[in-house]
């Protein structure tokens, strides 16, 4: 398998994975996975009613742009960048596009 056909493997797997825990603070909320294959973007949102409350949110975004898997967003505790480490993704292939390019470069993932 290539690389970006193993990167989208990846991702894929952990956001089902992901999407099938219980987000313990987004009671009644469900999960809902949106990919799109032609931009190679993934995000994770939750969506739903709590009690009398409307929950609308992303969980993370990722997208794969020019072999690298960049982090757009990640509003978890659970440090998916370290998780994609952890299924395959080699860190100097993981940008942390939610934070500013010159701090990235003391943080041990790729700067862009």
């Amino acid at each position: 398998m290539d690389k970006l056909n193993r990167y989208r493997a990846i991702i894929e797997e952990y956001m089902n994975g992901r999407a099938q825990s219980a987000l313990a603070s987004q009671p009644g909320a469900k999960p809902h996975i949106i990919v799109d294959r032609d931009k190679d973007e993934y995000v994770l949102m939750w969506v739903g009613w709590s009690g009398y409350k409307y929950k609308h949110g992303i969980m993370f975004h990722l997208q794969i742009m020019d072999g690298k898997v960049w982090v757009h967003e990640d509003r978890t505790d659970i440090d998916i960048a370290g998780r994609l480490v952890d299924a395959g993704i080699p860190k100097s292939d993981i940008v942390l596009g939610f934070v500013s390019p010159e701090v990235r470069q003391t943080g041990g993932y790729a700067v862009a």
